[in-house]
């Protein structure tokens, strides 16, 4: 709402500078945005009159001579098309600024001197959207009436040395979308009474209210009321009513549209004029839109009306969205005399979203939707009647039809200045609080401790005691209540066991080389269960947006997937993500959430250089990469084991389960050729990935933070063995017999040769590991390694029959 200083001195006497004013006002709860001074950053703009114009041939331009109130007059030569003698207009003498801090200059045009420019609204600085429609591709033409003197400056004229307040609205203060409610709210600040007058109108026309009736739902429109208006003449509204709207940023159309506008603007009420002639059947109806009805508005858009509209018809033909916009079948044509005017109240809900569902919101439909003041109605009504007598030579007509008129009762609120008080954390006396309320215009009573206020129906945005709470703080000054440390239990903020466990999870997956992914928790029904071993029952979402995002995960590689899929379709082909987060189950009833670590990787193990290694990702380097990780989390990788399995969306025979103490832990492989051929931007890659249950493995954990030890004093010996087992033996199933008989000094265990092929059989294979044996406390002897690795051949070829090479 733009709010003028100008406007506001008829109700108050201001006398702040505006600028402290506006500051004033946003400490108080409505903020002001930014107070505008449209004079400013202009100079020698003044009134000029037009004695003569001579068009220059064969140009559009015209060579006109103004008198500026000097001794001399100004040739300027101008291309408007409405330029002509007589005018009163704008001019920019030599050396004035324009809008844009353009400065004008003599000069010359088709050699014709030039001493000046005749300025349209938008060169002054005006929007386009300000701009009367008749002058907005040519110059502005002052109205004669308006009494102006050749070389006077123009912003007072133009109403541009107003300062112009941008009221920040929030939808509960919409009390504040009139003059008359920002008044009220600027008198309480500054503690000034408000004048707001009363309207008295008399008739001077024949009574119509016999001829003409109106039906009414009042579920729809509580409060409706209609004038007629004859004998209208249809022009320009005064100057001091233009510059009024334009101030407010709205437009002048003609004087009867602007009288609406404007008391629109002064109350806070929404008004609608229509051609009497549109109601040739003497009957007005209000209803609900039936099925398949067409308008056409005022702004020449046809819409098809909804069932939930409400609209105004004369008995047979919409002529209006009502509280939204008029029909172009009842427009006020040049040729109008006589008019039907109208004050009412609509549902507020309904015109929200008939404003919405046609893409047209107004000032009317914003401010029926935020709520208007009842009280109002009526006086809305004769101050427009008024206007439109004093301003468009009206004749009244005698009578108002009420087709409703429901009343509200009064709010009256109780409450005591020790609640207030205790809210706050101040100390106000009783009679301060009432020193308030009046500032206010809340009649109010106080006995000992009680308060009762009674609150005015133009405040419709207090309904409870704390809304009291909320004007008497305001009013007393936010910067006026004292600052006290709450009596509270002291806390201290930090991680806690699982959270730190968790980051220290996430730092290590970095320092992999992994960039982490944060993916949606809502799928698809069919993704929510791929990559898990065991599946449980899905959590589906009541409301989903689309069947995409239906369903909670019960996996992390999904989301890792379709991130793939997103920077494969770009070219970007060497990924290595991760993602930290919980899936979601259904189990036994119950609605269990789970902490899962998923990766996810393509591409080859280095970028490109120029040793030319370019190891490709393959399930033995990701095998490798959780190896490390559990190394570094201090799980003894002597209890974790990789048994195949066959896994929703992962490949059949390059796919392990990870059992740790043997509890399932989670999996590893490569994603089945179904997924990524049914992925055109993943179709032809390699995708191998893991997902782990931290659920399960945190607990597990000796050591979550990473700890130094001493190099060891004395020298590991190492020792190669090399044995030829059947093709089927798995290679976990070997460690396992070497880590059970290799005895307490074996401290590490690595593959070093595979081989199949010539030279043995095959249904065999020669695997070749080497064993190092560490004593940290003393040196190791020959005997002892030689002891410990007799013990590991003989179990090989005792359980696996493995031959020893």
């Amino acid at each position: 709402m733009l709010v003028s200083y100008q406007w506001l001195q008829d109700f108050l006497k201001l006398e702040q500078d505006p600028q402290d004013l506006g500051e004033e006002i946003t400490r108080t709860g409505v903020e002001i945005a930014e107070v505008k001074h449209p004079e400013a950053g202009l100079k020698k703009l003044v009134v000029g009159h037009i004695t003569d114009c001579q068009p220059v041939e064969g140009t559009h331009l015209n060579v006109t001579q103004v008198d500026v109130g000097e001794r001399d007059l100004y040739q300027i030569v101008c291309g408007a098309p409405n330029v002509a003698a007589g005018e009163d207009v704008v001019v920019a003498l030599p050396g004035a600024r324009i809008a844009g801090n353009v400065k004008i200059k003599k000069g010359k045009l088709r050699g014709i001197e030039s001493n000046g420019m005749i300025c349209g609204l938008q060169e002054i600085g005006f929007a386009d959207n300000l701009v009367p429609e008749k002058y907005h591709d040519g110059i502005y033409v002052f109205p004669q009436a308006a009494g102006l003197k050749p070389g006077q400056a123009v912003f007072t004229p133009l109403g541009m040395d107003d300062y112009i307040f941008d009221f920040d609205i929030t939808p509960n203060r919409a009390d504040t979308l009139s003059m008359e409610g920002a008044a009220y709210e600027v008198g309480a600040i500054v503690d000034e009474a408000v004048k707001v007058e009363d309207v008295l109108l008399k008739a001077d026309g024949p009574d119509w209210t016999e001829d003409f009736s109106a039906q009414v739902d009042p579920q729809l429109a509580p409060k409706f009321y209609l004038r007629k208006i004859s004998g209208l003449k249809i022009g320009d509204s005064p100057l001091w009513m233009q510059r009024r709207l334009w101030n407010a940023g709205i437009r002048p159309i003609n004087n009867v549209v602007d009288v609406t506008n404007y008391v629109m603007l002064l109350t806070g009420q929404p008004m609608h004029t229509y051609d009497a002639r549109a109601f040739a059947s003497n009957k007005l109806v209000v209803r609900q839109a039936a099925s398949g009805e067409k308008l056409t508005l005022l702004n020449d858009k046809e819409v098809d009306l909804d069932p939930n509209d409400i609209v105004i018809t004369n008995g047979d033909q919409v002529v209006m969205l009502a509280g939204v916009m008029g029909g172009l079948n009842s427009e006020i044509k040049d040729d109008t005399t006589d008019i039907i005017l109208e004050s009412a109240i609509f549902d507020p809900t309904l015109i929200r979203k008939a404003a919405l569902r046609h893409a047209n919101r107004t000032e009317a439909s914003s401010r029926y939707e935020k709520g208007v003041n009842w009280d109002a109605t009526e006086r809305a009504l004769d101050m427009a009647a008024m206007l439109l007598r004093n301003e468009a030579s009206g004749q009244v007509a005698a009578g108002v039809i009420t087709a409703s008129a429901e009343k509200r009762q009064p709010v009256q609120i109780k409450t005591t200045v020790s609640y207030i008080n205790k809210v706050l954390g101040t100390e106000l006396a009783a009679s301060e609080m009432m020193r308030i309320f009046a500032r206010l215009g809340f009649k109010a009573q106080s006995a000992a401790d009680e308060l009762t206020v009674n609150v005015p129906a133009r405040r419709w945005d207090i309904a409870i005691a704390a809304d009291l709470v909320e004007e008497v703080g305001r009013l007393y000054g936010y910067d006026n209540i004292v600052s006290t440390q709450p009596a509270l239990a002291e806390s201290h903020g930090g991680y806690s066991a699982s959270e730190e466990v968790l980051r220290h999870i996430k730092n290590l997956v970095e320092g992999q080389g992994m960039l982490e992914a944060i993916s949606y928790s809502l799928t698809s029904p069919e993704k929510a269960v791929s990559y898990t071993k065991l599946p449980k029952q899905p959590v589906q979402i009541q409301l989903p947006l689309n069947s995409s995002r239906s369903t909670l995960r019960q996996n992390l590689l999904t989301g890792l997937v379709d991130a793939a899929s997103y920077n494969m379709a770009r070219k970007q082909n060497q990924l290595a993500l991760f993602e930290q987060g919980r899936v979601y189950d259904l189990d036994g009833g119950t609605y269990n959430e789970h902490e899962h670590l998923a990766g996810l990787y393509s591409g080859n193990a280095y970028f490109e250089n120029w040793q030319h290694d370019n190891e490709k990702i393959d399930f033995y380097y990701v095998k490798g990469q959780l190896t490390n990780l559990f190394r570094a989390l201090g799980i003894n990788l002597k209890e974790v084991s990789y048994r195949a399995a066959v896994i929703p969306g992962m490949h059949p025979t390059r796919t392990a389960a990870i059992y740790l103490k043997e509890q399932y832990a989670g999996m590893v492989g490569m994603l089945s050729h179904m997924v990524t051929r049914s992925n055109k931007a993943l179709s032809g890659s390699e995708l191998y990935g893991y997902e782990l249950d931290l659920d399960t493995i945190i607990p597990m954990i000796l050591n979550p933070k990473t700890v130094a030890h001493t190099a060891p004093k004395f020298p590991a010996v190492e020792r190669d063995l090399s044995i030829l087992v059947d093709q089927e033996i798995v290679n976990q199933k070997i460690e396992s017999v070497i880590n059970a008989s290799g005895g307490k000094y074996l401290y590490d265990l690595r593959v070093i040769d595979v081989y199949q092929g010539p030279h043995i059989a095959d249904d065999k294979k020669s695997i070749a590991y080497r064993l190092t044996f560490l004593n940290e406390q003393d040196t190791l002897t020959e005997g002892v390694v030689a002891e410990a690795m007799d013990a590991i051949t003989s179990s090989l070829e005792e359980e696996l029959q493995a031959e020893i090479r």
